[in-house]
Parts: structure tokens; sequence; C-alpha cells
């Protein structure tokens, strides 16, 4: 990953390509233990997008899922910063992951993909979203990656 521009990452060519996921160049990659990693500005751009279109979280509940201040999330969004610590990495990618597994699992339904985060759910009570802001988010993408291969 070098000391450029941080990386997220999001799983390996190889989970891309038995999902049936694309992204530009990955259809050359050969390795598929080879990671697949979107630039940290990128990446949170599209979370950002997420959080508000698809699965419409208020900008509190936003900033409490990726653990910063409102301040922060506010100069993320306008640009003037890009998050830099491991584990904002890890959440912002662990949180793609969940929106991108939901878009497999609800290929035919991308509503319920959508809404699937703030419904109820008897595993992450009352509902992911805020299991994710007490708990961390691995545990609910570890879940939904699990729901996808069982």
């Amino acid at each position: 990953m070098g000391k450029g521009m941080p990386q997220i990452p999001l799983g390996s060519v190889g989970e891309f390509r038995m999902f049936g996921l694309m992204l530009p160049g990955l259809e050359d990659a050969w390795d598929p233990r080879a990671p697949v990693c979107l630039p940290a500005g990128t990446g949170l751009k599209l979370l950002l997008r997420i959080f508000e279109k698809l699965w419409k979280l208020d900008p509190k509940t936003q900033a409490q899922l990726l653990k910063v201040s409102p301040s922060t999330l506010e100069r993320y969004r306008r640009g003037l910063s890009v998050p830099r610590r491991h584990e904002q990495l890890q959440r912002i990618g662990d949180l793609l992951r969940c929106y991108m597994v939901l878009r497999v699992l609800y290929s035919h339904n991308p509503e319920v993909a959508d809404r699937w985060l703030t419904r109820a759910h008897t595993r992450f009570r009352p509902n992911p979203v805020v299991y994710m802001k007490h708990h961390g988010t691995y545990e609910v993408m570890r879940h939904l990656q699990g729901q996808l291969l069982g």
C-alpha cells in the first residue's frame, strides 16, 4: 500500500469474482488473493453518499458509525480531511463491504438492501446500525458475509 494516499481494503480479487462484483482493472488481475482497495478519499465519498442517499442516516448517526466528531465528519464531507488511522479505514471498509454484500444478497430488491441495516434484527438488537454504533462494524459485516457464503 505504500506511503501515499491511505487505502481502504474491500476484499480480495477472488472474493469479488466469486460474488460477481467488478471494479475497473479487476478483469486484468490474475492473483485471486490480491487485495482490492480504494483510495481513502474515494471510499469515504462513496460511503457518505450511501449513508445519505440509500441508508438515509442522519449526520449524528454517520459520525457515530465512523467514530468521529461531527466537525470531523463535516471536514470529510467538504473534502478537507481524509481518514488515515487504521481503525477508521477498517470501519469504512467494513461499512462498504456491508453495502456490497447487501446488494448481492438482495439484488432482486435493492430497497430491502438499503433498509436492512435500520430494520429490527434479532441478532443485532435493536437494529444493525444501533448495534454498530455501540459494538463496532466488524461483527455485522462478518455476519453478512456469512449469509452470502451460507
